[in-house]
């Protein structure tokens, strides 16, 4: 399932990059809830084969935030040398901006941006918010005002890894339920999401950004575990290739499908085909490390692509670059976030991961 990451980190970050006719793949919204799909799976596999989340819980929790917030960091610090380079240049950016309007946002406000920014957790209520009388307030209709008060995060993109934490919060007791009753968890959050849309909040941000309903694509990914465990040494190679290669192909052309067909129409057929075809890519891949390796690129890749999308365009016309829109500048802006990524995964991810599974080894 690497390839499957790293086409959907990808598809997130051409969705930024300004990706033209032969760069849509999946887009950006269809990408991040696949991930909360993929993480739900990923999640019952390690609790299933790994952990016993009944007295295992401090080694998984603390493994989960060795992984993400290592990666994070590494980000982040890239992002500000990157912004700060940008703003001593002149080029304005991204600190500029938090310079001449960080004063807007009373002290409290000030607070919340910092600690979501450093932590994580909370980014995605910026999508929520504005600011009203120097406060952040409650706005339903997503970012609005000269002062969008996510432009404050230095990764903004990282508010969907703040839903993740949430669920990884709740795995461990999520997975001791029966599959009928996460299954009804799966429909009590679809129902949910039908009524939010039915009260006309059918719109970014609440598309992604709401946790009570993205929830159900987590348990989703729970769910097709159990699917896996049930059906998939029935399952003959040949039908694992078909369906898991027919889901790639489909995953590269989910944005192109959008363009020609009302949203909802492609992405919940896409989801459930995902609950089948993702048990079919894991029962072929799961015991390679080419793929796993493939896989460990797309979290860097999805945190460090917007500082290099950020610094290209502060230096593009100095430099002589190609331009917004054209296809060899989201060349260039992949292969650089790419090569970060190789940088942050080889240095940072694989030296980590050794740690967290000599930890998990002596659990046994």
């Amino acid at each position: 399932m690497g390839l499957l990451r790293v086409i959907l980190a990808l598809s997130v970050a051409l969705s930024h990059f300004g990706e033209s006719r032969w760069f849509n793949l999946a887009g950006g919204i269809a990408s991040v809830q696949a991930f909360y799909m993929i993480s739900g799976f990923y999640m019952a596999t390690i609790l299933t084969e790994k952990y016993d989340p009944r007295t295992d819980l401090g080694i998984f929790y603390t493994n989960r935030f060795l992984r993400i917030y290592s990666i994070y960091f590494v980000s982040l610090l890239i992002s500000l040398a990157a912004y700060t380079v940008i703003y001593q240049s002149g080029k304005g950016g991204w600190l500029h901006y938090v310079i001449n309007s960080i004063d807007r946002v009373n002290t409290l406000g000030q607070i919340w941006l910092a600690f979501t920014s450093l932590f994580i957790v909370g980014q995605e209520t910026t999508l929520f918010l504005e600011i009203r009388d120097g406060a952040l307030a409650f706005t339903p209709d997503g970012p609005s005002g000269d002062v969008p008060v996510w432009f404050f995060l230095p990764v903004p993109q990282a508010w969907s890894i703040s839903l993740e934490l949430m669920f990884y919060a709740l795995v461990p007791f999520l997975i001791r339920n029966a599959t009928r009753t996460l299954w009804a968890i799966v429909v009590a959050t679809l129902v949910l999401r039908i009524g939010i849309y039915a009260a006309g909040y059918d719109h970014d941000p609440w598309l992604s950004r709401f946790f009570p309903v993205e929830l159900g694509l987590f348990v989703a990914g729970m769910c097709a575990r159990r699917l896996y465990d049930a059906y998939a040494h029935r399952v003959t190679r040949r039908s694992l290739l078909m369906i898991g290669g027919t889901f790639l192909v489909v995953t590269c052309f989910v944005r192109y499908l959008m363009m020609h067909f009302l949203i909802q129409q492609v992405i919940w057929p896409y989801f459930a085909f995902a609950v089948v075809a993702v048990p079919c890519l894991f029962a072929l891949t799961r015991q390679s490390k080419r793929d796993q390796f493939i896989g460990s690129f797309s979290y860097p890749l999805y945190l460090v692509h917007w500082a290099v999308l950020a610094f290209y365009d502060a230096f593009a016309q100095q430099w002589g670059l190609p331009p917004a829109g054209s296809p060899i500048r989201v060349a260039i802006l992949v292969l650089v976030s790419f090569a970060l990524s190789w940088i942050i995964v080889v240095s940072v991810e694989v030296p980590l991961d050794r740690y967290r599974q000599r930890r998990v080894a002596a659990l046994a």
